[in-house]
């Protein structure tokens, strides 16, 4: 940590911030909720929502809502991993698509910050429809740990 940061606040505790992340912005209007978390992975769902369709005639749900679910995710590993909030950024997040989230499927991401660096964290993930062994994608992510 260099001169002047402020020590990690301890204890981050993923599911009491996503009890409060989900009243406001845009947890809310997605919908996001937390499921599960471990020393440095969290798992986070998002239930089908006809507003977050993109293909109306099969009910596909869009992917920029799977990314906005994956991103969170992954930032949120990133501070369990950390032990505490820090300001950071999403450097690069890849999303390999394998399939479509399908008509009334929750999709559920689980991403696992494998390496934190002093000014970098990485970040793997997949999210699924229930079924990790049939992936809707498999991700990547980088994010940059601020100083302030």
């Amino acid at each position: 940590m260099s001169a002047g940061a402020e020590p990690l606040p301890s204890g981050f505790d993923p599911e009491r911030f996503f009890a409060l992340a989900r009243t406001v912005g845009h947890g809310r209007a997605l919908g996001l909720s937390y499921r599960s978390h471990g020393a440095d992975w969290v798992e986070l769902a998002l239930a089908w929502d006809p507003k977050l369709v993109s293909m109306v005639d099969s009910g596909t749900m869009a992917t920029g809502a799977i990314v906005s679910l994956v991103d969170t995710c992954s930032g949120t590993a990133v501070w369990q991993a950390m032990g505490g909030f820090r300001h950071i950024v999403t450097l690069d997040l890849r999303l390999d698509y394998l399939r479509a989230a399908k008509k009334g499927e929750t999709v559920i991401a689980r991403c696992e910050c494998y390496k934190v660096t002093r000014r970098i964290a990485f970040v793997r993930g997949v999210a699924h429809g229930g079924d990790p062994a049939r992936p809707i994608a498999h991700s990547a992510a980088t994010f940059v740990i601020r100083e302030d």
